[in-house]
């Protein structure tokens, strides 16, 4: 067990890289779209050849929302594998990059595995599903995260209270403390010695780069697509693909995604500033690494609100009731569609715009009985309850007039 350790000294001694360890984007299709996306494996062709890019069709059922994959090469390499035909009837491709892509020769390689992808099979950039930010160091991490973590009062069986954490972090210790998961579901924070776990490629690595000969600790940042709309839309970061190209921006991202839960409170340090507030010390694992960051950049409100959206009602749920309404003919989901776009507040003009957008995209059998309902469905929305209620009134007014003069 650890009872001390030398956490004050800064070095300047260490060293550390940080890197992509995963990552997985998702693309559209548009009507340009060189790849087809088939849902019939039947008429999926075993190799498809593009100038770069080729894809191998893989008998083995697609993960999740997707019912293919494909291996993708590129020049001959493996890169990573395509899932296609989305269960939801998106018009939406996965693919995840093979690991191996992010420790080859080149520290840029992925992104043009990234463009070739998108250029040949003539894809549209959607979002960042998932990706995993390394650090990796010779800096003995594990070790010391470990002494603040023994000294903390938020674990139970620790041996001092010399620090605290923020409330509602959840730290789960594995295999006999030699490494340590940080919970949460968007967002999860992983420390472990890399050397007892990496592969060869990850070995050479680390010898081609500045690590060779030592032992090397990993922080791993792990952050799903939810966590990325997080930083989007509420902290107002442009990140994109192009911003994880950029190492500067890289630990940028990875210093936010990982400082609270990385930060412990020297609860020893207490002392108050000009208004009695009391202050304490802030430390972290990642304090006196070699780390420099660059600012990342504000997103514009546009992009903010068209990329994984904001608005206060998810237009997946208008696109539902809409669908619904359409194969099923229950004025219901006409009604709770309209109600839900007022909820976001959206016009006539817009709602209307919507509904040609979705009567576009429909992808179901077009029957007559479907054709009526989407012209009902816009009579519906131009159609305003005054409107109504004048024309029954003018009605009213008429059918009296008629009964007076004898005509009725």
């Amino acid at each position: 067990m650890i009872t001390s350790i030398n956490i004050g000294k800064k070095s300047e001694d260490y060293k550390c890289l940080i890197h992509i360890d995963r990552l997985s984007i998702t693309f559209k299709l548009w009507s340009g779209s060189t790849f087809q996306d088939i849902r019939n494996p039947d008429k999926i062709l075993s190799e498809q050849a593009y100038q770069n890019i080729t894809l191998m069709y893989d008998i083995a059922p697609g993960p999740g929302a997707f019912y293919h994959s494909f291996k993708v090469f590129h020049k001959g390499f493996l890169v990573g594998r395509l899932h296609s035909a989305t269960k939801l009837k998106k018009h939406e491709l996965q693919f995840d990059f093979a690991k191996e892509v992010f420790y080859s020769f080149s520290s840029g390689y992925w992104y043009e595995v990234y463009a070739a992808i998108m250029a040949e099979l003539g894809l549209k950039y959607n979002n960042i599903r998932y990706v995993e930010i390394a650090l990796d160091t010779d800096k003995r991490i594990v070790e010391q995260y470990s002494y603040y973590y023994m000294n903390t009062c938020n674990n139970n069986l620790r041996t001092n209270d010399l620090y605290t954490m923020r409330k509602n972090i959840s730290v789960n210790v594995m295999n006999n403390g030699s490494s340590f998961v940080i919970g949460g579901s968007e967002n999860e924070v992983v420390i472990y010695n890399k050397s007892n776990h990496a592969e060869e490629y990850i070995q050479n690595y680390f010898i081609n780069n500045v690590l060779d000969g030592n032992e090397v600790n990993r922080i791993e940042s792990r952050l799903n697509w939810n966590y990325i709309r997080y930083m989007r839309n509420k902290k107002q970061l442009d990140i994109n693909v192009e911003t994880l190209l950029d190492p500067k921006k890289l630990v940028a991202i990875f210093q936010i995604s990982t400082l609270n839960k990385l930060t412990f409170i020297d609860v020893l340090s207490k002392s108050f500033d000009g208004s009695r507030n009391p202050q304490y010390r802030k430390v972290s694992v990642i304090d006196d690494l070699p780390l420099e960051s660059a600012e990342i950049g504000i997103l514009n409100n546009t992009l903010r609100n068209s990329h994984y959206k904001t608005e206060s009602i998810d237009e997946n749920i208008l696109r539902q009731n809409y669908f619904r309404f359409l194969e099923t003919g229950k004025r219901e989901y006409l009604r709770n569609f309209k109600a839900s776009s007022k909820v976001a507040g959206y016009h006539k003009n817009k709602l209307s715009d919507m509904i040609y957008k979705f009567n576009r995209r429909y992808n179901g059998n077009r029957t007559p009985e479907i054709n009526h309902r989407m012209k009902d469905a816009t009579k519906y929305i131009d159609i305003s309850p005054g409107s109504v209620l004048s024309g029954s009134i003018k009605a009213a007014v008429f059918r009296l007039k008629w009964q007076l003069m004898g005509l009725f």
